[in-house]
C-alpha cells in the first residue's frame, strides 16, 4: 500500500514542476553545473550511479508531458546509459565545455537530467544540467551530494543505502503555521515581483541582433571575496546583500539609469519544521527590492538600502502568499491556466539569485580532486538578464548567461569587470 502510494506521488506534477513547465513558453527552465576534477570520472560507476539515484528521485528518469487535463512525469524507463555521455576533448576543451553546459532538455522526450564527462588531455570535467521543474539551486546541490556519495560507495564497493523518496510539494512549507496565520499571509499586502513592477522595470537594450549562446562568468578569488566577507561583517551586511547592491550599481551604470527593480530569489526551506521531511524538489520564491543608485552614492549606501528590504523579507512570512496563490490557480483547468499563465504570472526582466555555497565536505566523488565547481541557471533571451552566483572553496563565481551578439557578450563581460573592479577597490579602502 505505502508502496504504491509512493510510486503515484512520483508521478504527480506539483504546482511548482507546473510553474517552470509554463515559463519554458519564455526561456528554458534549467540549472547547470560545471564540477572541474583532476583525475578521470569512472563512466561506467557513474552510470550505475545515476541509475541507482532514480530510485529516489525517480521523476529524473521521467519525461514531463501535457495531457487533457494536467501534465503528469511519464515513466520512460530511462537509466544512467542514456544520461552520462562522453565527449572526448583535447584541442578545444573549454568551447566543448560550453557546448555541453549550454545543451537543452526535450523536457516530454528526455531524462530531466544530462551529463556530460568532457574528457580533456589529463583530467575530466563534468557538466550536469538538470531541469528546474525537478529541483532548485538547493535541491541540485543536495542531488549532486548524494550523486557523488553513490559513486563513491560504489567504487569501492560499498553497501548502498540510498535515502526513501520524499513527497516533493509544498505542503512542508505550511506544516508548522496555524490556519489564523495562513490567512494573515494571504491577505497581507506583500512587497513581490508585480506585473507594474514590470512595466517600471527596464531591461537591456541590446543593441543588435544576434542568437549566439553568451556564457560569460568571472570568478572572484578567495583573496577578493575574502575583502567582500570582510567589508560585510564590518558592516553588518550578508554577501548576498553586497551582490545585488554591486549588481545594482554596475547596471545602473551601463544602462545610464538611476535606479533598478530587482528581485533576488529566497530560500524558502527556513519555513519547513526542523522535523519534517520533504523531498528534493522547488522551494524558493522572489522577493523585490527597489534599489535607488545615484552618481554621489558609495558602496555603503547601496548595500545599506538593499540589507533593509531584504532583511524586511527575510523575517516575513508573508513570501509565501505567492506560493499559496499559486497553489489556489494551479487547480484551474490546464487549458484554462496556459491561456492565463502569460497574462498574469510575470517573470523578472532583470534578476538575481544566489545560488549558494557548494560544500566541499559534502561533494566527494571517490578520491578525485575537485579543482573548481560553480552552479548557473538559464540561458535567457532578450530583454531578460540574469546575474547568478554561486561560491565553492572561497571563490564565489558570478555569471551571466543569454542569447545575443558580439556586442551583447562585451555588455555582459563589462558588467563583470565592472563588478569586480568595484570589489578591488574595497580592498584598496581598507589598505588605507
Amino acid at each position: 500500500m505505502q508502496k504504491g502510494w509512493l510510486l503515484s506521488m512520483a508521478y504527480k506534477a506539483e504546482i511548482f514542476d507546473l510553474w517552470q513547465h509554463l515559463c519554458g513558453e519564455i526561456f528554458e527552465p534549467l540549472i547547470r553545473c560545471g564540477i572541474d576534477f583532476e583525475g578521470r570520472v569512472d563512466e561506467t560507476i557513474l552510470k550505475q550511479a545515476v541509475t541507482a539515484s532514480l530510485k529516489t528521485i525517480p521523476i529524473i528518469g521521467c519525461g514531463f508531458g501535457g495531457t487533457a487535463n494536467r501534465p503528469r512525469w511519464v515513466e520512460k524507463g530511462f537509466t544512467g546509459k542514456d544520461i552520462v555521455r562522453v565527449v572526448e576533448s583535447w584541442q578545444n576543451s573549454e568551447d566543448d565545455v560550453l557546448k555541453c553546459l549550454s545543451s537543452g532538455i526535450d523536457f516530454p522526450n528526455e531524462p530531466q537530467l544530462k551529463i556530460f564527462i568532457v574528457r580533456k588531455i589529463k583530467d575530466d570535467t563534468l557538466c550536469v544540467i538538470i531541469s528546474h521543474a525537478v529541483c532548485d539551486g538547493a535541491g541540485f546541490k543536495r542531488y549532486l551530494y548524494l550523486l557523488g556519495e553513490i559513486y563513491t560507495k560504489l567504487k569501492n564497493n560499498h553497501p548502498i543505502i540510498l535515502p526513501a523518496f520524499c513527497p516533493r510539494g509544498v505542503k512542508p512549507l505550511f506544516a508548522g503555521i496555524p490556519m489564523k496565520e495562513k490567512m494573515r499571509i494571504l491577505f497581507t499586502d506583500y512587497n513581490a515581483y508585480s506585473s507594474a513592477n514590470k512595466t517600471n522595470q527596464r531591461g537591456v537594450g541590446f543593441q543588435s541582433c544576434g542568437s549566439e549562446t553568451v556564457m560569460k562568468r568571472q570568478i572572484i578569488s578567495s583573496e577578493e571575496f575574502n575583502r567582500l566577507k570582510h567589508f560585510a561583517k564590518a558592516e553588518g551586511v550578508t554577501i548576498n546583500d553586497c551582490l545585488m547592491a554591486l549588481f545594482a550599481r554596475v547596471f545602473c551604470k551601463n544602462t545610464d539609469t538611476d535606479r533598478i527593480l530587482l528581485p533576488s530569489t529566497i530560500d524558502l526551506r527556513k519555513f519547513i519544521p526542523p522535523n519534517r521531511a520533504y523531498g528534493i524538489g522547488n522551494y524558493s520564491s522572489n522577493c523585490m527590492c527597489v534599489i535607488p543608485v545615484r552618481p554621489e552614492d558609495t558602496l555603503i549606501d547601496t548595500v545599506k538600502r538593499v540589507a533593509k528590504q531584504m532583511d524586511a523579507h527575510k523575517s516575513d512570512k508573508g513570501i509565501l502568499k505567492s506560493v499559496m496563490l499559486w497553489g489556489l490557480a494551479a487547480r484551474a483547468p490546464w487549458f484554462l491556466l496556459k491561456w492565463g499563465f502569460p497574462k498574469y504570472a510575470v517573470q523578472p526582466v532583470v534578476s538575481f539569485t544566489n545560488l549558494g555555497i557548494i560544500d566541499m565536505s559534502k561533494l566527494k566523488f571517490d578520491n578525485l580532486y575537485i579543482k573548481y565547481a560553480y552552479l548557473t541557471a538559464s540561458i535567457k533571451p532578450r530583454p531578460y538578464l540574469q546575474l547568478t552566483a554561486s561560491t565553492f572553496n572561497d571563490c564565489c563565481t558570478l555569471g551571466f548567461n543569454i542569447y545575443g551578439s558580439e556586442k551583447d557578450k562585451q555588455f555582459v563581460c563589462t558588467m563583470l569587470g565592472d563588478m569586480r573592479k568595484e570589489i578591488k577597490e574595497i580592498g584598496k579602502q581598507a589598505q588605507t
